[in-house]
């Protein structure tokens, strides 16, 4: 942990010598910081909630307040800090109340300091275990939504598109022709096996047959020439055929300017 920040504990016991030792003993690791030692429940609490800590060091019984009211207070109040609590109290029922209201560990009077240095280190591991855990999620989260409002765009990107073509939504081909193109920019080699790949997929999601689909495309496609698709279809695949497109040739050409296009937004982005 050499260069690393350290870690902040609050003290909270009665006994302000066996406080002054246990400080002493922390701030030999040079990544321990001892913030404060207070001897009553109340101003334990009140420095957790102003300073907070990475963890507390408490004994049950304090002056005023004691530490299972500071506990009960923590949780009330949800102030998620990890505490270990050191006494010479060894009553079962007061071990299992502290532990039921969050302690991490409950540690007998007095306490070996290589032991209490384990049962730190093991709280503060498990504590940015969890904290980069909840990153990883978070960002995984993150990336979900970027995709979906991603694919969102293109859709209606592609929706545009056919419309300017005469491809619209009342023509049966339409849907398949906008699900075959966001299907070959996330796998442009699926263009390469239409009959046994594309439309396949295309009938199992709108519960038809590859063959309806085949002509539903086709059909589009030619609906379209007869209007102005071709010189839309020549502006944005690049080259102007000279004859109607096949399927294949059509949905590669449209998928290909939309990776590229969505390639290019990536890398402003980035």
């Amino acid at each position: 942990m050499q260069g690393a920040c350290k870690r902040r504990v609050l003290l909270a016991d009665r006994d302000v010598t066996y406080m002054h030792k246990m400080k002493k003993c922390l701030e030999k690791n040079k990544n321990m910081e001892v913030i404060a030692m207070e001897k009553d429940g109340e101003s334990a609490l009140y420095r957790a909630e102003q300073e907070k800590p990475d963890i507390i060091l408490m004994d049950v019984l304090l002056a005023e307040k004691d530490g299972i009211w500071v506990l009960q207070t923590m949780r009330e109040r949800k102030l998620d800090i990890a505490c270990i609590i050191i006494s010479a109290i060894g009553k079962d029922a007061i071990v299992r109340e502290t532990m039921e209201l969050g302690a991490m560990y409950y540690m007998a009077k007095p306490v070996q300091s290589s032991i209490l240095m384990e049962r730190i280190a093991q709280i503060l591991y498990e504590e940015e275990k969890g904290k980069q855990e909840l990153q990883m999620r978070l960002q995984s989260q993150s990336n979900l939504s970027y995709q979906k409002d991603r694919k969102e765009e293109m859709k209606s990107d592609i929706s545009r598109l056919l419309n300017k073509m005469g491809i619209v939504a009342s023509i049966k081909g339409y849907h398949f022709i906008r699900k075959g193109i966001m299907m070959a920019v996330e796998n442009e080699d699926i263009v390469l096996c239409m009959t046994k790949g594309l439309y396949p997929d295309i009938a199992r999601e709108y519960d038809t047959t590859p063959a309806k689909v085949e002509r539903a495309i086709r059909h589009a496609i030619e609906s379209s020439w007869k209007r102005k698709g071709k010189e839309i279809f020549s502006e944005f695949a690049g080259y102007c055929p000279l004859e109607k497109p096949t399927n294949g040739q059509f949905i590669a050409a449209l998928s290909e300017y939309f990776r590229m296009l969505y390639k290019k937004e990536e890398k402003k982005l980035a």
